[in-house]
C-alpha cells in the first residue's frame, strides 16, 4: 500500500496545489472584515446580594455556570433589541446577534464582546452597543430585584402597629428601606467596562496565504485518504515487487506494452518487445535444474494477461536466435493463436489426439518478417483444431504424452499455450510431460488473490515452475539498448555459472 501511495505522489501533490489555489482564490474574493473588542469585568461582590442576605457573598461560586449565564444574557432578545435601538436602526437585532460573539473565561471575570463587520466603524459601534445593552440589562435586573425587596420591607413595616414601628424592629425596617433606596441609585449591574471598543485599522479576514495553506493541507489529506482507500480496495497487482511478495519466483523478463506486440498477422514484434523477449528466452535457459528447457507450458492466473501473445512472440525471439521452435496451441477451448494467424479451419491438436490425423499432417510452418523486410524467420505451429466436447479428456489421454515425446526429439524448444490454470485444469494435465511452467502476469490485470490461488494450485501438483514473465512491465524506451534489464536479470547467469 505504501508503494502504491508513493507512486501516486504527482497526483497527490497536484491535488494539494489545486486545493491551495482554490482556497486562495475564494479567500481573495471575500470582502475584508474587521473586528472590534470591548473588554468588561464582572464584579465578584454583588451589593444586591449583600443587602438581601445581610452578608457578603460571591455572586456565583461556579465559574462554568457564571460563564454560561453571561452568554445567555447576551443572547436575550431584549439585549439585541436595545443594541439595535441605540444604533438608530442601522442593524436589525438578528444582524447584530450574528455579527457579535462573546468570550467569557471560566478562570476570570473578564468578558470580551467581539463584533465583526466589513466596516471598521460599524464593528466598533456594534461592540460598544452590545456592551452597553448588556450592562443596561444587568442594571434593570438588579433594580427590579431591589424594587421587589423594597416592597416586601415596606409591607412588613406597614403591618406593624404604631408601638412596634417605634421599636427596634421598626427602626431596622426603616433602615433597610433607606439602604434599598441608596442601592437603587448605585446599582450598575455589577459590570464595569475596562476598555471600550476601538476602531480597528487592520482587517482580520480574509487571509489568503493562511487559507491557501489550510486548503493545501485539507486537499493533501483528502488525496492521501482517497489513495489509501483505493489501494486498500484494489486487489490488482501493479508492480513487480508485489508479484514477488505474493510468489517468490524469479522474474524471467519484463515485456513492454507495445501496439506491435498485439497485432494480427505474420509480422514481427516491435524492436523493444523483441529485445525484451530475447532476454527472457536467454534467462529461461538457465532456470531448469538438471538439464536444458525444451518443453514449456505457458499459463496465467486469469484471462486477459496476454499469455498467447507472449507465447507466440517468445517463440519468434527464440527462432531469430537460431533455435528450431514449435508452438503448440494447447488451449482447445479458445484457440486465440489460430485466430491471430487465421488458421481456424485447419486440423490440429484435437484431431491428432483423437487419432484422426498424424502430427505431420497437422503441423504447419508460419513465416514471419519485419516491416522493413530485414528480419525474417519461421516457426512451426500445431494449431488447436476443432473444439472438442471435453478438452481435458483428450489432454489427459496417452496420445498427448506420445505426441509430446515425438515432438521433443524434433525441436529445440516447444512452447505450449494453455488456458489459465485456476480456471480449468488443462495446464495441470500436462505438468508431468514438460520441463517447466512459465507464468505470464499482466500488471494491472492479475489480482493478489488470483495469483495466490495459482501458486497454491501449481505447488499442490509439484509443478516445476520456471519463473514469471511480466507483461506490460516495462517501457519501450527501456529496451533501446537494454542496460537495465541486463543488470536486473544478470543474477540468473551468475547463478547458473555457480
Amino acid at each position: 500500500m505504501l508503494r502504491r501511495v508513493l507512486r501516486q505522489w504527482p497526483g497527490i501533490l497536484a491535488a494539494a496545489l489545486v486545493g491551495a489555489v482554490i482556497a486562495f482564490g475564494i479567500s481573495s474574493s471575500r470582502s475584508e472584515e474587521y473586528e472590534a473588542t470591548t473588554i468588561m469585568q464582572v464584579g465578584a461582590v454583588d451589593l444586591v446580594n449583600v443587602f438581601l442576605s445581610e452578608a457578603i457573598q460571591i455572586s456565583d461560586s461556579n465559574p462554568q455556570r457564571q460563564t454560561a449565564a453571561t452568554k445567555e444574557i447576551f443572547n436575550l432578545p431584549n439585549v439585541r433589541d436595545r443594541a439595535a435601538r441605540s444604533l438608530a436602526g442601522g442593524y436589525s437585532p438578528d444582524q447584530i446577534g450574528s455579527a457579535t460573539r462573546v468570550e467569557a473565561s471560566v478562570d476570570s471575570s473578564v468578558i470580551r464582546v467581539i463584533a465583526t463587520s466589513t466596516s471598521p466603524l460599524d464593528a466598533q459601534r456594534i461592540s460598544n452597543a452590545m456592551s452597553s445593552a448588556f450592562i443596561a440589562q444587568r442594571v434593570e435586573s438588579s433594580r427590579s430585584t431591589l424594587t421587589r425587596a423594597q416592597s416586601q420591607v415596606r409591607q412588613q413595616y406597614n403591618n406593624l402597629g404604631p408601638k412596634d414601628q417605634a421599636s427596634v424592629a421598626g427602626q431596622t425596617l426603616r433602615q433597610r428601606l433607606r439602604q434599598v433606596s441608596i442601592l437603587g441609585a448605585l446599582a450598575n449591574g455589577n459590570v464595569e467596562i475596562i476598555q471600550g471598543a476601538r476602531r480597528p485599522a487592520v482587517p482580520v479576514a480574509p487571509r489568503p496565504r493562511r487559507d491557501a495553506i489550510l486548503g493545501a493541507v485539507v486537499a493533501l489529506f483528502l488525496a492521501l485518504s482517497f489513495t489509501l482507500l483505493r489501494a486498500r480496495l484494489d486487489d490488482r497487482i501493479r508492480d513487480t515487487a508485489e508479484l514477488e511478495e505474493v510468489w517468490g519466483l524469479p522474474v524471467v523478463g519484463l515485456v513492454p506494452q507495445t501496439d506491435g506486440l498485439r497485432k494480427r498477422g505474420s509480422g514481427l514484434p516491435d524492436a523493444s518487445a523483441l529485445e525484451a523477449l530475447s532476454l527472457a528466452r536467454t534467462n529461461l535457459r538457465y532456470l531448469h535444474v538438471g538439464g536444458s528447457v525444451k518443453t514449456v507450458v505457458v499459463t496465467s492466473a486469469v484471462v486477459g494477461e496476454g499469455k498467447s501473445t507472449i507465447t507466440t512472440n517468445l517463440a519468434i525471439a527464440a527462432s531469430l536466435a537460431g533455435s528450431k521452435v514449435l508452438i503448440v496451441e494447447g488451449d482447445l477451448r479458445r484457440p486465440t493463436i489460430s485466430a491471430k494467424w487465421d488458421v481456424r479451419e485447419r486440423s490440429g491438436l484435437s484431431e491428432v489426439l483423437a487419432g484422426l490425423v498424424s502430427v505431420d499432417e497437422a503441423l504447419m510452418p508460419i513465416s514471419l518478417a519485419g516491416a522493413d523486410g530485414v528480419l525474417e524467420t519461421t516457426v512451426d505451429f500445431l494449431p488447436a483444431g476443432m473444439v472438442p466436447p471435453s478438452p481435458i479428456a483428450l489432454i489427459e489421454g496417452p496420445a498427448m504424452k506420445e505426441t509430446l515425446a515425438l515432438l521433443r526429439d524434433r525441436y529445440d524448444i516447444i512452447l505450449i499455450d494453455t488456458p489459465p490454470a485456476i480456471v480449468v485444469a488443462d495446464a495441470l494435465a500436462m505438468i508431468d510431460e514438460v520441463d517447466g511452467v512459465l507464468v505470464v502476469s499482466r500488471l494491472g490485470t492479475v489480482t493478489r488473490s488470483a495469483l495466490g490461488r495459482l501458486r497454491d494450485t501449481l505447488e499442490s501438483v509439484e509443478a516445476p515452475v520456471l519463473g514469471q514473465l511480466i507483461n506490460s512491465g516495462g517501457d519501450e524506451r527501456t529496451y533501446a539498448y537494454a542496460p537495465e534489464p541486463t543488470r536486473r536479470f544478470g543474477f540468473l547467469s551468475r547463478a547458473a555459472s555457480n
